[in-house]
């Protein structure tokens, strides 16, 4: 299990300080004004120092030439200063011993060689000073809790102040991201912009949230990862801490085959590999800003849920129907009520309304609004539920609506309050939320969702995997395999592959290798049955199209014939090792296992289903090494075949444990060959029933100088 060190650098200055000083501060520059509003109008309880080349006087106030000049304790440095004069107000900084600085100016980096030299002594200054620098090219951040606006845009007035932080590499996405949540309701503790990226990482302060009691849950805004380990690290210390980590990523590309001569490197791309990892270490990946708000609220209040489905109540059988085929297709249980539930609401209910779930409550409750609170408390009381969800529309103000229709709101807020489960108040439609209908939900506790029944829904099913992950992680298991004395370039022949893998725990199929016609016959006959005859060469990886391999084949003529034909496929520049002899088998199911190195997260490993599902639907699972048979598990769970492992038309019934076993030590058996493997692949792994063997394995060594074809290993 790798070990969760503290991170490089500590926020808590950064995140809560005491002391800002404004390097930069003048009333002629847009980004001072903004950043001094903020921190006039948020009503920022510690000091404000201006400091400007000059020493001009600033907002009615003294400004100072540095920061040294302050003699004053600088807990962050808000840099507004040309390119050029960067480094030296960061030098002021670090003599002033300042703690911390964000550095609003772009130019560095992301302009190409020279300013990423000028980025780099930054970071050289700032680590050597013990400084913790965001940025540059960042918009700031704001602490909502504590009233810290560090914030060189806008800020929206009256926000809604709640438990999910924030944190964006885009200081525009992130302003767009205040005013959603703004719309939504959606309360915010803190919002963070990493920019560049030079010193302080998004991980940092994930790190930083998983330890702060006012978040909940983490919504992150990504461009890349920079530093995968420091992620990983990151995101299990929120799992820990039972906070989800909710991730809308952009930057999904073509598939980028790093290991060309395995098929594996074909199949696995940057954005299917952090899908993966993001489903190994429970972390919640969505496909939009407003599904990254809407999940990482719902998850936040519902924190991790007993295993169970959901209970709905509406007074419509219409929304009824739309919840349950909703909650289906989100992978969401919609549990049938108990005996005892079943009796309480008969009870209750009038005589034409039917108890079950989802309940409708009927047009009985326009006449009797407090049916809501009624059924509301006995559905909470479901053991077969994890949480519950009322339907109602939120009006924008007390003057759109009537008495009646605030009672049925007041009365959803009592049926909720208390509940033993968590429970949520769902409109249909995704919608804005007025300040009037901020107050309304305030004023009746109701725990309302603004994204509509499908988002909220969604999100719901997100929250359900996430709590069942955090229940079986079973980190523990998980074994990291010592380096083996054979090196990947020792292995670039079916035949030792196959071996190499055997003496990790695969099961493989037998073969025979073999140097003439008569040793091929006799290998033949010994297997029995039809053969496949393969040539064996480390210069031939693509052996199907040279000619190279016959399946099939019985009878002795047949096999000699067979012989010969693949030993005379074989290029004339070709080291031949020999012919190999294999069994074949019949019926049961293929299988992709491939190991493939990504530049970033380093081994990762790919499991599909042969055919169709892999090559054209690219149905694959992929995890970062090592595994745990139980991860190899979930592998098989997502892929979208996976019901042909159930068997059909008389097959057998795949033994999914067995296979996860041989999954698990595949991966551990490349893990073994070090950082010298490029790739490691079996294509296929034959399934059926509890038999299962490698009937092909290629390894691929990194300084193999074949490995720069784009073919595909058949």
């Amino acid at each position: 299990m790798m070990n969760l060190t503290p991170p490089p650098r500590n926020l808590n200055a950064l995140m809560k300080p005491r002391s800002v000083a404004i390097v930069g501060a003048s009333e002629r520059s847009r980004w001072s004004n903004v950043t001094f509003d903020n921190l006039t109008r948020l009503s920022f309880e510690g000091e404000v120092h201006l400091v400007n080349r000059r020493g001009e006087a600033a907002y009615g106030r003294k400004a100072a030439q540095s920061c040294v000049e302050l003699g004053a304790e600088i807990d962050v440095g808000v840099v507004m200063v040309p390119m050029t004069a960067v480094h030296d107000v960061l030098a002021d900084l670090a003599a002033a011993k300042a703690r911390s600085a964000i550095i609003l100016t772009s130019g560095f980096a992301e302009l190409g060689p020279d300013g990423a030299a000028a980025q780099q002594r930054l970071v050289t200054l700032a680590r050597e000073a013990g400084i913790a620098l965001v940025g540059p090219n960042s918009l700031g951040l704001i602490n909502y809790v504590d009233r810290v606006p560090l914030w060189t845009a806008p800020c929206v007035r009256n926000p809604v102040i709640g438990n999910v932080a924030v944190a964006a590499h885009s200081g525009q996405v992130a302003y767009h991201l205040i005013t959603y949540a703004q719309q939504q309701g959606v309360g915010l503790s803190h919002l963070v912009t990493t920019g560049n990226e030079a010193d302080v990482d998004i991980a940092d302060f994930v790190i930083h949230f998983a330890d702060d009691p006012n978040v909940n849950s983490i919504a992150l805004y990504l461009e890349t990862v920079r530093k995968p380990e420091r992620f990983i690290e990151a995101v299990r210390r929120a799992r820990d801490a039972a906070k989800p980590v909710v991730v809308f990523k952009i930057g999904a590309s073509d598939v980028a085959a790093r290991s060309a001569r395995a098929h594996t490197g074909a199949l696995v791309g940057d954005d299917n590999v952090f899908s993966g990892i993001c489903s190994q270490h429970a972390v919640v990946r969505v496909a939009s800003i407003e599904d990254l708000f809407c999940t990482a609220d719902v998850m936040g209040r519902a924190r991790t849920l007993r295993p169970g489905g959901v209970g709905f109540v509406s007074n419509s059988g219409g929304i009824c129907g739309i919840a349950a085929d909703t909650a289906t297709a989100a992978g969401i249980d919609v549990p049938p009520l108990s005996a005892e539930t079943t009796a309480r609401l008969t009870a209750i209910l009038p005589s034409y309304a039917t108890p079950q779930n989802p309940l409708d409550i009927t047009g009985a409750a326009a006449i009797d609004r407090s049916l809501f609170a009624r059924t509301l408390r006995e559905m909470a009381h479901e053991p077969q539920f994890a949480v519950l969800v009322a339907f109602a529309d939120l009006p924008n103000s007390r003057a759109d609506t009537d008495e009646s229709m605030l009672a049925g709101l007041r009365h959803i807020g009592e049926g909720v309050v208390g509940s033993p489960i968590p429970a949520f108040v769902m409109n249909c439609f995704g919608r804005s939320v007025t300040e009037e209908g901020r107050a309304l939900v305030a004023e009746f506790g109701l725990p309302f969702v603004a994204a509509g029944l499908q988002r909220g829904l969604a999100a719901l099913g997100k929250a359900i995997w996430w709590s069942k992950h955090r229940r079986t992680a079973a980190d523990e298991g998980r074994v990291e395999t010592g380096l083996s004395a054979v090196s990947p370039a020792e292995l670039a022949t079916e035949d030792s592959a196959l071996g190499f893998l055997r003496e990790h725990g695969v099961p493989t199929v037998p073969i025979a290798l073999v140097n003439d016609e008569a040793g091929a016959v006799q290998a033949a006959h010994t297997l029995g049955g039809p053969v496949a005859i393969k040539i064996c060469s480390r210069d031939i990886a693509h052996k199907t199209d040279i000619g190279g391999v016959v399946l099939n084949v019985e009878g002795d003529d047949a096999v000699a014939r067979a012989f010969r034909a693949v030993r005379a496929a074989a290029p004339a520049d070709a080291e031949v090792k020999g012919v190999l002899v294999a069994p074949m088998r019949r019926k049961g199911i293929e299988m992709l296992v491939g190991v493939t190195r990504d530049r970033d997260w380093g081994l990762v490993i790919a499991v599909g289903l042969g055919g169709i599902f892999v090559e054209t639907l690219g149905d694959i699972s992929i995890r970062r090494l090592p595994i745990t048979p139980t991860e190899a598990l979930d592998m098989l769970g997502e892929l979208k075949g996976a019901a042909l492992l159930e068997g059909r038309r008389g097959e057998p019934k795949a033994d999914r444990v067995g296979l996860a076993r041989t999954i698990a030590s595949i991966g551990n058996a490349a893990l073994a060959l070090g950082p010298a493997l490029e790739a490691l692949e079996v294509n296929p792994l034959w399934v059926r029933g509890d038999h299962m063997e490698a009937l092909d394995a290629l390894v691929v060594s990194r300084n193999d100088e074949t490995n720069t074809d784009n073919e595909v290993q058949q």
